[in-house]
């Protein structure tokens, strides 16, 4: 009987050792991702959940592929609490009217410094790039609201806003996770797409460099690029070709004698890289490099 009752409680607190450590093992937060269409220009939204609320990191370019996006956020369950935009490149917060109906209690927000780019540059984003769009397009483009904080809160959570740092964009802010190591750096981190180098002198894209290597040093588990080829880890494979494709490209550069001659050159160094728009990004980015066009605003 006694056998019996040491081997009763022996089995009781091994039962209450082992179930606080399991529940360790759950993380507090997780990440999902929606692939967007060729359309939005391969652009990843990130949702990170906790237990019952959510943040979404960067609306879409499309209205289509933002529905797809409400889509996740509605089959999640979770209540959308926030919304956040990295910078100020349409194709990450442009169809963020269809979200702000489907959740108007969400604050859709950015580091101040995107909000007044966002404001400066909207008039000439809806004639550049409305025409395209066409009925895919926003009817209201709008901004969000400043952020009064570098932390979002998450039921008790910290993501910590990174920047404004230069990347693609010279005012690109990234979104850090630090409890469970997950980087949703926007469009600092490509992965096996060109990288937008339309806005950048040689001075820049060392700048970009440097910020990429920062991002490095943190070390995430969980790296969402802001364009990535179909069918790539969220992993941080991302980071190290964006550092690859800065660390080549001015010695690219410095062997094309013009922007075909470029082209051709990094599509050998990067044969499993793709573009979007016919092309546009890597067409664009030599035709500056070499000279032949100006420098993009955005």
């Amino acid at each position: 009987m006694i056998r019996k009752l040491l081997a009763l409680i022996a089995l009781t607190l091994a039962t209450s050792l082992a179930t606080p450590l399991a529940a360790q093992d759950e993380p507090p937060l997780r990440v999902e991702v929606l692939r967007t269409s060729a359309g939005s220009l391969h652009v990843n939204s990130a949702l990170i959940m906790g237990a019952h609320d959510a943040v979404l990191v960067d609306p879409p370019f499309t209205l289509a592929d933002a529905h797809r996006v409400a889509a996740m956020v509605l089959d999640s369950g979770k209540t959308l609490t926030h919304i956040f935009v990295t910078h100020d490149h349409p194709d990450h917060f442009f169809a963020m009217e269809v979200l702000e109906q489907a959740f108007p209690d969400a604050e859709i927000v950015a580091h101040p410094t995107v909000v007044a780019d966002i404001w400066r540059s909207l008039p000439f984003k809806v004639i550049r790039w409305s025409p395209g769009l066409a009925e895919n397009g926003p009817s209201y483009p709008s901004a969000p609201h400043a952020l009064t904080s570098d932390v979002i809160m998450l039921e008790g959570h910290e993501l910590r806003v990174l920047g404004p740092m230069q990347g693609d964009h010279v005012h690109s802010t990234a979104l850090w996770v630090p409890e469970i190591r997950a980087l949703l750096p926007g469009d600092l981190v490509f992965n096996e797409v060109h990288l937008w180098l339309g806005e950048h002198d040689p001075a820049a894209v060392a700048e970009w460099g440097a910020s990429v290597d920062r991002l490095i040093a943190l070390d995430p588990a969980i790296v969402v690029a802001g364009h990535a080829r179909p069918g790539l880890p969220d992993d941080a494979s991302g980071l190290a070709f964006t550092a690859r494709y800065l660390d080549q490209w001015p010695q690219l550069v410095a062997r094309a004698a013009d922007a075909a001659d470029l082209q051709q050159l990094v599509r050998a160094e990067f044969p499993t890289t793709i573009d979007v728009l016919d092309n546009f990004i890597l067409v664009n980015s030599t035709q500056v490099a070499m000279g032949e066009q100006p420098i993009w605003t955005e």
